[in-house]
């Protein structure tokens, strides 16, 4: 098994690492480039300061050591602060094709970057220098040159924080390279909101995140005045990220005499001055035409696909189950990537947070089953869901969740159920006192997809290319 390092020794390299890249920083570009080396099974980071899709973060060498002292594999060391190397000499190098490298260890060369187990120790010495590969000069990246390169695609780019994202807004902006945008957020003695913002938006391309999570009224009017003051203060463009869209349940009359409450916050969020509306796994796809201004509507299965596959689970052994007719499309798409089949479970609502698991479609038994779904609010209809599932002879159950709202004590049943694990995302931060009753629950960032989306709309490249390091 052969495994890359990315090595970043101090805060100056970390600084630089962040530095703007062809669309990116130096760090993902380095990753992206290592990802296309089909002979490198892991990709380790250490010393940066938040995850990066595709790598496992460590804080030490010696952390590392442990995880592959017992490979006999390859160790392909890198530095993020050579942008000229791409993945064709990294594969030349990884096969012993190539005599240069940019490490220097002690005046000598580290084995053209292979390094046996027995010698990661000798990491925490290394000083880097540039040398040749196959007559290519590898160039080292300065604070200088992070400053001449500055994405230009990023100097008329601000990104507001609301109350619910502020977390989310840091890590993107830590990503971007970018201050997050200054925004007071004030209330009267009645309640009313007021949103003023700290700096000029005359003529820039805008972005404000805030999910409509509870107290779910007030972050949507947070959400409504703070694009209204954007519309006023001239901005350019004002792009609405909303990572979880609330009110999305409302996207039909599912009884005579109710209203559609989705299409309503739609044309409030569209008449407020939204150009354009970013969400992730609307509980209904068809929310999107009900808008007139562009919509993208991610998706985090490509994450949990990633998620899952480092497990090492069997894909012989393991079937992905969508808990209603409703998700088939989304747990299809990770069966797909995990090479898995696909079973479906014949859900009763007979009304709102209640569910009944009536059958299910497809075999589970003697199986490990991955439940996906798009919600989990109060809980009911994933263990409804999961009962049946042990019933029919599942052994390990995971449950993967884009949105957890985690409503009256569902962390604690959850802790209850025969469920092993729930992953979810933070397009809803989760209530740490809400989640103490548990350890069942991982949570993974949406920030590195969000800030990869943002880089895609303000330099108008495909936005399907935020997948492209999960894949």
């Amino acid at each position: 098994m052969n495994n890359a390092i990315i090595f970043i020794r101090s805060e100056e390299e970390k600084k630089l690492s962040k530095a703007p890249y062809l669309g990116g920083n130096l760090l993902l570009h380095t990753v992206k480039e290592l990802k296309k080396v089909k002979d490198i099974d892991n990709i380790y980071i250490v010393g940066a300061d938040s995850e990066v899709p595709g790598c496992i973060k460590k804080n030490s060498v010696n952390s590392v050591i442990k995880d592959i002292d017992t490979n006999e594999g390859k160790v392909l060391l890198v530095s993020p602060l050579y942008p000229e190397l791409n993945s064709d000499d990294y594969s030349k190098v990884l096969n012993k094709d190539c005599e240069g490298a940019v490490i220097i260890y002690e005046g000598e060369t580290c084995e053209t970057f292979m390094m046996r187990s027995s010698r990661l120790a000798d990491f925490q010495n290394i000083k880097y220098e540039p040398v040749e590969i196959k007559h290519k000069k590898v160039v080292k990246f300065t604070e200088e040159d992070a400053l001449n390169s500055k994405e230009e695609s990023l100097d008329n780019v601000v990104v507001f924080p609301l109350t619910s994202s502020v977390e989310i807004v840091n890590e993107v902006c830590n990503y971007l390279n970018i201050e997050p945008g200054k925004a007071d957020i004030k209330h009267f003695a009645d309640g009313e909101t007021l949103v003023e913002l700290g700096e000029s938006v005359r003529g820039k391309k805008c972005y404000v995140v805030q999910s409509t999570c509870k107290p779910v009224n007030e972050t949507l009017m947070e959400l409504l005045i703070c694009i209204d003051a954007l519309r006023r203060s001239s901005a350019a463009e004002i792009n609405c990220i909303i990572p979880y869209f609330g009110y999305a349940r409302q996207d039909r009359k599912a009884m005579p005499r109710q209203p559609i409450t989705a299409k309503l916050v739609a044309s409030m969020l569209e008449n407020a001055g939204a150009h354009r509306v970013v969400t992730f796994d609307l509980h209904a796809a068809q929310i999107q035409g009900f808008f007139h201004c562009p919509v993208d509507d991610l998706t985090t299965v490509p994450m949990m696909g990633q998620y899952f596959r480092r497990k090492k689970l069997n894909p012989d052994d393991l079937v992905i189950v969508s808990p209603d007719h409703g998700g088939v499309k989304r747990a299809r798409t990770l069966a797909e990537m995990l090479g898995s089949p696909l079973a479906i479970i014949d859900k009763r609502r007979p009304q709102a947070n209640v569910a009944e698991a009536a059958n299910i479609i497809g075999d589970v038994d003697n199986k490990d089953v991955i439940i996906v779904d798009d919600i989990c609010d109060t809980g009911g209809s994933l263990i409804a869901a999961s009962n049946i599932l042990k019933e029919n002879g599942a052994k390990d159950i995971y449950v993967c969740i884009t949105h957890g709202l985690f409503s009256n004590n569902a962390a604690i049943r959850i802790q209850d159920s025969p469920i092993k694990e729930v992953v979810v995302t933070n397009t809803i931060v989760p209530n740490e006192e809400s989640l103490k009753n548990t350890d069942k629950i991982t949570t993974l960032s949406i920030g590195w997809m969000l800030s990869k989306l943002i880089l895609a709309v303000s330099c108008h490249t495909p936005v399907s290319d935020v997948y492209a390091l999960y894949e």
